[in-house]
């Protein structure tokens, strides 16, 4: 799920439907912007015009590692496996995987 989830305005809905789909010891890979990407993404498209303003408006949050240690809490079979940033710390990567309770 890449550049995904900062669209969506039921993130966890959508958490818990990848949850029910993936086989058991399925992985999910994930990548969202952090919240130190929204000044430059908004830089980026509203003073230079170099990313479609539509994209960046349609950002409904930022994320950072916290937030999706919050978020799995609440879809206890998806245990998070390795977080980091990339880019200079403007993204995340997540990869959880799906696991028998």
């Amino acid at each position: 799920m890449l550049a995904v989830i900062e669209h969506l305005c039921a993130p966890i809905a959508m958490l818990r439907e990848i949850e029910r789909v993936l086989v058991p010891n399925g992985i999910l890979l994930l990548t969202a912007p952090s919240h130190a990407a929204k000044p430059v993404l908004e830089f980026l498209s509203y003073r230079l015009h170099l990313i479609d303003e539509r994209e960046i408006r349609d950002h409904k949050r930022y994320y950072n590692k916290r937030d999706f240690i919050e978020s799995l809490t609440q879809v206890p079979r998806l245990k998070l496996l390795k977080h980091n940033y990339f880019q200079c710390g403007m993204n995340n990567f997540l990869k959880a995987q799906k696991v028998l309770q």
